[in-house]
């Protein structure tokens, strides 16, 4: 008999109080247990009306009420879960559930095409049933309402977890061992295993707030936000009224009132923030109140954003433990349209849980509705069992700043309910894990973290202590009880943790100077052309290398004459080393004046340099200032004579325990100022006993390109690219007033601004004038200012990738080449697209197979590709004498297959002009398509051939000269005119790497040197392609990137099983082309294929008349346009979205209970914003070569992304396939069924 378990779960309205500032949702929907029913409905009753000002009266503001939490249920794996919900709100609610099986007509949570609607009425009554039959975490929420506006129920709160634990396992509550039936910690015990720390985590974004005061956007200085030249009354050093200031401010940019919509004002986790607009407003009753020392504890804001030295604890969640307690950490994103990236300090993981052939991360991107498991290694504090305030956060800096963060705070000694913090805050008993070493008791000598640190609350946070081995004069003498906390032995840059145990290991010293400068990110050549520069840019460099260039201001003025270059900063050690960093804080003391981009600074705070992956001691290595940490960063003049001495310089020790490959570093005091001007940088981790140079042989210390030479004699070349955006550039012209390109709304505003860049670089289009057939032409315009990268065929070469700043997703592309999507795993699945986040980092290790030519890489949405984010690989067809080859270089034609006589396949295509119809209310009259015989009428192009085929493609231009200009195409961020733009009339076809060809002729491409793959009007291309292995190749247009992907010309290659014969599912006749089929093969079962190409960013018009656009939903450039599945958009009204609808115009799979599905996802989108994808009721596995574990949502889903996904619906109904982002991908089409049924 299958075991079960029942939960009663009540969905009730009640208030939630987000922090402690006055932010709230009054509307607040959530999902509870009945057990907690009567409190509830008690907060409901009693919350005030009028609420609180929290400027005039913080007093009567109430607190987050630890009941008002997302509902997280626990059931076992192999247990039936039986929920028996009631609906106490006033509209139609349900839940529905990802991960588990279930009945689609009873327990979907919703009314999804012809299904029975499963939802429940107001007072209703209904039970779900549920079958847990795999282990994890999945995200639950209400689909009765799926609007994405701030009214919609899932913006409310009413989302939440089910986590599926191991079989026998008990669940108890960390302070009193007690076992509990929800809750976001527990402690779970599996027989046999040694206990663990569970943390439930939800992100969630755009939702209400009905807080009476707008809080300050930071800390007032006495400058009211306006643009540089404005009058301002303050004196710049933090005079006057904040409030009245910030509320005056706010009016002035039209972002208070009901209509106030200011940019990411609500990011939360797990219903709670802790924003810097709400520590700016703490600070001034600090001041004002007298509590603090204005002049020893004053501050900019930022760099003590975290301290709770200053402010106390956040609201938001604090994970607890013991060194070395083992724990899983489930991360789920709740809200409805925000791509996240989630960071933990100190720790590392495997990107898939228990597989030791996935990479180690530390950072990850997550979309609307992902979950996944995280299980740090070595437990809590990591390998070296760190103690301390670790944080963790969204990476985006806006999010960040806007109080997305928390921390795991990780004790040395017991708590056991009578200690207090320093703020004389009780601390919580936490019962130590059963299976682990019991944490010693506190004694007067080792009171433990954080009591043992010299310091009052409230103060800013205290800086470090020295140690014995640190340069004399460096740091303040320890007190008794910090000298008594220290280990044995501290080396500089350690004191509270040791990073390794190995007393052996080398000692690499690297001296980094922290300054500012010009930089030019684009300097052109051309009689109209202009430079791009960064007036202020702040960057990590060497003592050596200031010395070689004669002092700082030697340095400057060569960057400013264009005699010197300067890159992010790449330094390198080997795995087993200890890297020992000094690092100087050189930037100007003094007030930081206002410009376009940049607020006003009274003063220059401290710098710190914050590290990933590797092991170090985060009380004084984690160049932060996090709880009750210590500040670890480096000051200047500003901050007194006594610790600019002391502090100028800081000590920083790191262990590289793995060969990690790309680990990010950068300041975490003022990210939010200093990363867009470029503060950050990289360590390459190499193997044990590598060695390095630059590419002509000479020392390089810090070097983005190099070659790596391996103990065993091989070697590589190695190319560092760091992304970047929200880049602060002025366009100088000759005669001209520099003028900033794309500013925001107000200098320090968190809305999107700037430019991109990779490496400090940029070549932008919109700088390239004459045919966008042309604009990648090194015959026509020069080779790109971008990083060029040159190698010889046969080579392998990594590419280092990580991104540096800011806010923005990115895709990652190279034509004609691939890598497998783990580095360290030749099996893994071949990729050419990879989808980056700010802070993560890959290495991209590429097929030593590609042949001679020039490869584009670039950043591959047209936002990212206009503003200049693309480059050469140059791969050289005989030996250059400025380029010394490798071991393996081969110097003759490529083989691109070992059976180059094998089968062929042939089609013929052409690009064609004509209206695509979206639905029968929309249409685009501007747009184009390719097609070929056997297409229906409105399908895309999709082909198909099998493993070990030639597939020749010739491509016939039909069309009688350029698309139509048209005002209403989706704009660019920056220096675009959609009226004014040159179409080309040359169109191609490009394929993604993911097949075998010679980049020169077959690319569809007019890259660098290589021949000219596009045809003119009238005119034919003939390419040539191997297809190696099964997978889903992307095609586009390349001839025109700005115009013609979104105006239609896409499609798809699908390479099939060597013996896999496709036929059409109506006719049952055999059919190489058409977005579905039913694949079969001898001696197997049959399969239904569908292909979805996801368009974003294309231009819908009403009834297809011209002058009629559809109004985008939101004003970012990166959000303009609509989206669609195949030409297809099922559009829904954004205030009562409906997936009710038997027959949506996107594609419908009619299949058998039981038949297996496998559903090819291409993304040909335009536009940057990240998607997720998911069908109801089903999970595939999380790497699509492996088995375990499952989930049921992919996500990172962005331009150039494709992925095949198998799944077998058993029950009868309708499966939604769709996106996760419900804000407004999903009201704007992106939707489908799956249909089961006999």
């Amino acid at each position: 008999m299958i075991p079960q378990r029942t939960y009663e779960v009540v969905a009730l309205h009640v208030p939630i109080v987000y922090d402690g500032y006055g932010d709230h949702d009054r509307n607040g929907m959530m999902y509870t247990l009945a057990e907690n029913e009567d409190e509830l409905r008690r907060v409901r009753r009693e919350f005030p009306d009028p609420f609180p000002d929290p400027v005039a009266d913080p007093e009567l503001v109430p607190q987050p009420h630890p009941l008002v939490r997302p509902l997280v249920l626990r059931a076992r794996v192999g247990e039936r879960l039986k929920i028996r919900f009631r609906n106490e709100l006033p509209q139609r609610a349900g839940i529905h559930t990802q991960g588990v099986g279930y009945d689609l007509q009873t327990a979907d949570g919703g009314h999804i095409g012809g299904n029975h609607d499963s939802s429940v009425e107001p007072g209703g009554r209904r039970e779900y049933v549920w079958e847990c039959r795999r282990e994890g975490v999945f995200h639950f929420s209400d689909i009765a309402d799926l609007r994405g506006s701030e009214d919609g129920s899932n913006a409310h709160g009413l989302f939440g977890a089910l986590v599926v634990e191991p079989a026998e396992s008990t669940w108890t509550d960390p302070e009193t061992g007690e076992p509990i039936t929800d809750g976001l910690y527990a402690d779970i015990h599996v027989p046999g295993e040694p206990s663990y720390r569970e943390y439930v985590l939800m992100m969630h974004d755009e939702t209400d707030n009905h807080n009476p005061a707008q809080l300050p956007h930071m800390i007032d200085h006495g400058r009211r936000p306006g643009r540089p030249g404005e009058d301002d009354e303050g004196d710049g050093h933090g005079g006057g009224d904040g409030h009245d200031a910030a509320i005056e401010a706010a009016d002035e940019h039209g972002e208070t009132g009901e209509a106030a919509e200011i940019e990411h004002s609500m990011m939360l986790l797990s219903y709670r923030t802790e924003p810097m607009g709400g520590r700016a407003l703490a600070y001034r009753r600090l001041l004002e109140s007298g509590q603090i020392d204005p002049v020893r504890d004053r501050i900019t804001g930022e760099e003590q954003h975290h301290s709770s030295w200053l402010f106390g604890d956040p609201a938001t969640p604090i994970f607890r433990a013991y060194r070395g307690d083992r724990a899983k950490i489930h991360v789920l994103h709740s809200g409805v349209k925000e791509t996240h990236v989630f960071h933990l300090h100190v720790h590392q993981w495997r990107a898939v849980p228990g597989n030791e052939e996935s990479p180690l991360i530390d950072s990850v991107t997550i979309g609307p509705q992902q979950a996944f498991t995280i299980e740090p290694l070595g437990g809590a504090g990591s390998v070296q069992q760190a103690t301390g305030d670790v944080i963790f956060h969204c990476h985006l800096y806006p999010h960040f700043h806007s109080g997305m963060w928390g921390m795991w705070r990780v004790f040395d000694v017991l708590q056991d309910g009578g200690g207090t913090y320093p703020d004389g805050t009780a601390i919580a008993p936490l019962r130590p894990l059963p299976g682990h070493d019991e944490p010693p008791a506190p004694t007067a000598e080792r009171p433990g973290f954080p009591r043992f640190m010299e310091g009052e609350y409230p103060q800013k946070s205290p800086r470090p202590p020295r140690t014995p081995l640190m340069p004399e004069g460096m740091g303040r003498e320890p007190s008794d009880l910090e000298r008594a906390a220290f280990v044995d032995d501290p080396q500089p840059g350690e004191a509270f943790t040791k990073i390794t145990t190995r007393t052996d290991a080398p000692v690499r010293r690297y001296d980094l100077v922290v300054m500012t400068g010009p930089v030019d990110y684009y300097r052109g050549s051309g009689e109209d052309s202009s430079t791009w520069r960064d007036e202020h840019g702040v960057f990590y460099v060497l003592q050596e290398e200031l010395d070689e260039a004669g002092g700082i201001e030697a340095f400057q003025r060569q960057l400013a004459v264009g005699t010197r270059k300067v890159e992010p900063i790449a330094i390198r050690a080997n795995k087993g080393e200890v890297v020992e960093l000094g690092m100087t804080n050189a930037l100007p003391p003094g007030p930081q004046e206002e410009n376009d981009f940049d607020p006003f600074l009274p003063f220059q705070p401290e710098c710190g340099l914050h590290v990933h992956l590797v092991k170090f001691d985060p009380l004084v290595s984690d160049g932060s200032s996090i709880g009750w940490n210590y500040l670890t960063g480096a000051t200047t003049a500003d901050h007194g004579e006594e610790d600019f001495a002391r502090y100028n310089t800081w000590m920083f020790r790191w262990y590289c325990d793995e060969e990690f490959g790309t680990i990010f570093f950068h300041d975490h005091l003022l990210a939010n100022e200093r990363q867009r001007h470029g503060l950050f940088g990289a360590m390459i981790a190499e193997a044990e006993g590598a060695q390095w140079s630059r590419p002509d042989g000479s020392e390089a210390n810090n070097s983005s390109q190099a070659v790596v030479r391996l103990s065993d004699g091989t070697a590589f070349r190695e190319q560092v690219l760091a992304v970047a955006d929200f880049v602060p550039l002025w366009q100088h012209h000759d005669g001209e007033e520099p003028r900033p390109i794309n500013p925001p709304d107000f200098p320090g505003a968190l809305d999107d601004q700037g430019v991109m860049g990779v490496n400090y670089r940029c070549e932008p289009l919109h700088e390239r004038p004459g045919d966008p057939a042309d604009w990648f032409d090194s015959d026509v315009h020069g080779d790109p200012f971008t990083p060029l990268t040159p190698m010889y065929h046969g080579e392998t070469l990594r590419i280092r990738l990580y991104q540096g700043s800011h806010e923005e997703q990115h895709s990652f592309r190279v034509n004609g080449m691939r890598w497998p999507a783990w580095w360290t795993d030749p099996g893994s699945p071949w990729r050419d697209q990879q989808t980056i986040g700010i802070s993560e980092a890959f290495t991209l290790n590429l097929d030593a197979a590609t042949g001679p030519g020039d490869h584009q890489w670039s950043l591959a949405s047209i936002d990212d590709t206009w503003l200049g984010c693309w480059g050469i690989i140059r791969v050289l067809p005989e030996l250059n004498g400025d380029l010394p080859p490798l071991p393996g270089a081969l110097f003759s034609e490529p083989t691109f297959t070992d059976a180059q006589g094998g089968r062929e396949r042939r089609y013929r295509v052409e690009a064609r002009a004509g209206e695509i119809h979206y639905s029968p209310h929309r249409s685009d009259p501007f747009g184009a398509y390719f097609t070929t015989r056997g297409l229906l009428e409105g399908e895309p192009l999709i082909l198909r051939c099998r493993v070990g085929e030639w597939v020749e493609v010739e491509l016939v231009n039909r069309l009688d000269g350029p698309l139509e200009a048209t005002p209403f195409d989706p704009p660019l961020p920056a220096l675009d005119d959609p009226e004014d733009r040159e179409i080309s009339a040359r169109v191609s076809l490009h394929p993604s790497g993911l097949v075998q060809y010679d980049v020169r002729t077959g690319d569809g491409s007019n890259v660098g040197f290589n021949e000219d793959g596009t045809a003119r009007p009238g005119s034919k291309a003939v390419y040539r392609w191997y297809a190696e292995r099964p997978g889903v190749v992307l095609l586009e247009d390349r001839a025109d990137v700005r115009t013609h992907r979104h105006r239609g010309l896409v499609g798809a290659l699908i390479v099939e099983e060597e013996s896999v014969t496709p036929y059409d599912p109506v006719s049952g006749r055999e059919r190489w082309v058409g977005e579905q089929a039913v694949l079969k093969r001898a001696g197997h079962e049959s399969v239904h294929e569908l292909v979805l190409l996801l368009q974003d960013g294309v231009r819908q018009y009403h009834q297809g008349d011209p002058t009629q656009p559809v109004r985008d939903l939101e004003d970012e450039p990166e959000d303009s346009g609509q989206k669609a599945f195949n030409y297809r958009s099922a559009h829904l009204r954004p205030t009562e979205p409906s997936l009710a609808q038997a027959n949506p115009v996107t594609p419908v799979v009619d299949c058998s209970p039981g038949e297996a599905v496998r559903l090819h996802l291409v993304t040909a989108a335009d536009r940057p914003r990240n998607h997720t994808f998911y069908v109801h009721g089903q999970t595939w596995p999380m790497e699509e070569h492996l088995r375990e574990p499952h989930v049921g949502a992919i996500g990172g889903v962005t331009t150039g992304t494709v992925r095949s996904l198998d799944f077998t619906p058993s029950a009868e109904g309708d499966y939604a396939y769709r996106t996760g982002v419900l804000r407004w991908a999903l009201s704007e089409g992106l939707w489908g069924l799956v249909r089961v049924r006999r």
